[in-house]
């Protein structure tokens, strides 16, 4: 009789602890309770210079510090700032002529229904020139709503907060206009168990729709002269992801992981 337990329970060891790893790192969106308003994600649109920043130039594309290294990804929160300067806090005359045309996208005459605009500007006293703010402000005037800024220095808890106290009076849509590397993180505070990677570095005109605990569709805002080109179909950015696992259908695909090298050390001792 041959006994070799050892190397198999070794393997079978580092394995579960690998899985038992992965699962604790992953939150459980799952067991929220979801949502049934209509939640819209967008990032801001194209940045500038603020008036107080006194650029030299408002094209970004002509300053190297803005430049992605050739081999892609980039710091985390996206590019670093120019050297011994601040970066960009306002809007582009891009970023401008987009916020006009969201007036048209979801105002009154739309398919869009929002009773709540949420913006998260670095300085409430200078909020309207602010990106995120000033990218819903015009909207949010021929809506006559304010725009919700309380969030804007506090994590995703803070909105799930205020769309949950939010969602028990209404049904109205939800418009959140944010930082793009942080709306996966606020998505899934809000339930969507599909929010794993980020809004694309590149891009300003894709529009999240979250329903019932989920991202449901990806679209792109069609703005023209700033979209022209974009096609919806087989556009890899607007692909719905699919969900996590949960923390317990995680667990049982290791207990059942287990449960095949038992029967294995079993043959093997036996």
């Amino acid at each position: 009789m041959t006994i070799r337990p050892l190397p198999t329970l070794f393997i079978t060891l580092v394995l579960l602890g690998i899985g038992l790893t992965v699962t604790s790192s992953f939150s459980d969106p799952e067991t929220l309770p979801p949502i049934s308003n209509r939640i819209i994600l967008i990032r801001h649109a194209e940045k500038g210079f603020t008036p107080d920043q006194k650029p030299k130039s408002n094209d970004l594309t002509k300053r190297s510090w803005f430049e992605r290294p050739p081999w892609g990804g980039g710091p985390p929160g996206g590019p670093r700032g120019p050297p011994g300067g601040k970066f960009p806090n306002g809007l582009s005359d891009k970023g401008r002529e987009r916020a006009q045309f969201l007036r048209k996208l979801f105002g009154n005459e739309s398919e869009y229904d929002f009773g709540l605009i949420f913006a998260a500007p670095w300085s409430a006293d200078e909020k309207e020139t602010e990106r995120t703010y000033a990218t819903v402000a015009p909207l949010a005037s021929d809506l006559g709503l304010m725009v919700d800024i309380s969030c804007a220095n506090s994590d995703a808890s803070c909105i799930k907060a205020i769309v949950d106290d939010y969602a028990k009076g209404s049904d109205k849509d939800i418009l959140i206009s944010w930082k793009h590397r942080e709306l996966h993180v606020i998505a899934t505070a809000l339930g969507a168990n599909n929010a794993i990677t980020h809004y694309p570095d590149e891009r300003n005109d894709i529009i999240w729709i979250m329903m019932d605990g989920a991202i449901v569709e990806k679209r792109t805002q069609h703005c023209p002269k700033l979209d022209d080109g974009r096609i919806d179909e087989g556009d890899p950015d607007l692909a719905i992801e699919k969900p996590r696992q949960s923390l317990l259908a995680k667990l049982a695909d290791i207990m059942r992981f287990g449960g095949f090298w038992r029967s294995v050390l079993s043959k093997e001792l036996y």
